[in-house]
């Protein structure tokens, strides 16, 4: 058995990355010169597991195992498997319960997770892949179940596009933060950062656009091919890159793996994709460890939210079609409303 990242309490204040077992090598490179840990999202999640610790990951792995998405997704009401559990603990890791999805106001769905999820030997974190809607009304009465049963969560929630863009459902997530255990935000994009300095216990920002919410059921559509997207700084956000060059021509970038090159040159790399999939990772983790070393975290992650809605709103008006992402807005606007009286919103 494994001894390595198995308590809970070493997930705390962690940044994780979300990837699917394909990614986890590079995922893993990352995740290892930031000190932090993977998400593994997939239902076989052994062989990676095993493969990465005998590489010399010794970073703390969840995992997770994804039954709660899809067009044949399970609900709540079917519980949890105590064989699931037990892998990971044989693994060595801190077990999350491969839980079903939560549509709105399941009530029964939720007291069986959490119940299944008491009874199981530790450590043990349940699964909650809520529907948006959980945050409308309900979060007291959810802040309430967690209370009693007194079992660690993760959260992961169905969007279409981005939950963090929905104004209602970050303020019900900051409620569910008040609650007496320690909460973990699952499948989230530079929103994780936000949940982070807010109080969550650890959050993972996800490799792909679905691996950064939880998709609802989808309709049978052709497939297309996703343009080649990193994250860039100064808008707080994914983007294309072959508009970086067009966009942001004098933009550097100083994670790890830019090392305080323009952003433009992952375009001429041997492999785009992958200088795409490493920078954006270690720009994010990056960007957390400069909040989380500083005096004022919630205030500075403020800051550079509005500081990104700026800029977003300069491309605006000189690219037609140019949209400031909805998170940027939510977040900026919290950051109003909970300005005291006497000190001006910023505009």
């Amino acid at each position: 058995m494994y001894m390595v990242g198995d308590t809970i309490g070493e997930l705390s204040g962690r940044l994780l990355v979300q990837c699917r077992p394909g990614q986890a090598k590079n995922a893993a490179r990352v995740a290892s010169a930031h000190g932090t840990g993977l998400v593994l999202t997939g239902r076989m999640p052994r062989p990676t597991v095993e493969a990465l610790r005998g590489h010399g990951f010794t970073g703390p792995i969840l995992c997770d195992a994804n039954r709660y998405s899809g067009r044949r997704r399970t609900a709540a009401r079917a519980g949890v498997r105590g064989s699931w559990t037990a892998e990971q603990h044989d693994l060595g890791l801190v077990a999350l319960t491969d839980s079903g999805y939560l549509a709105a106001h399941d009530w029964r769905g939720l007291h069986r997770v959490l119940s299944e999820a008491a009874r199981q030997p530790g450590p043990v974190v349940a699964m909650l892949p809520l529907a948006a809607r959980w945050f409308e009304h309900s979060v007291a009465g959810v802040v309430a179940e967690l209370d009693r049963y007194g079992v660690p969560v993760a959260v992961a929630i169905e969007h279409a596009r981005d939950p963090f863009g929905v104004r209602y459902l970050v303020r019900g997530f900051l409620e569910l933060l008040t609650a007496s255990v320690p909460v973990l935000l699952l499948r989230s994009d530079v929103s994780a950062v936000g949940a982070l300095v807010h109080g969550a216990h650890a959050a993972a920002i996800g490799t792909t656009t679905h691996l950064r919410h939880v998709p609802p059921r989808p309709a049978r559509t052709a497939a297309h091919l996703p343009a080649l997207a990193a994250f860039v700084p100064p808008l707080m956000g994914h983007h294309p890159l072959d508009s970086l060059g067009r966009l942001t021509p004098s933009w550097r970038c100083d994670c790890h793996e830019c090392a305080g090159r323009p952003l433009t040159d992952l375009t001429s790399t041997p492999r785009p994709e992958v200088s795409a999939f490493r920078h954006s990772l270690s720009a994010q983790l990056t960007l957390w460890s400069a909040l989380r070393s500083g005096p004022t975290p919630v205030e500075d992650w403020h800051d550079r939210c509005h500081r990104a809605l700026s800029a977003h709103r300069r491309l605006s008006a000189a690219v037609p079609g140019w949209y400031p992402p909805a998170n940027l807005h939510t977040w900026t606007h919290l950051r109003r409303a909970s300005a005291p009286r006497d000190e001006p919103a910023r505009g």
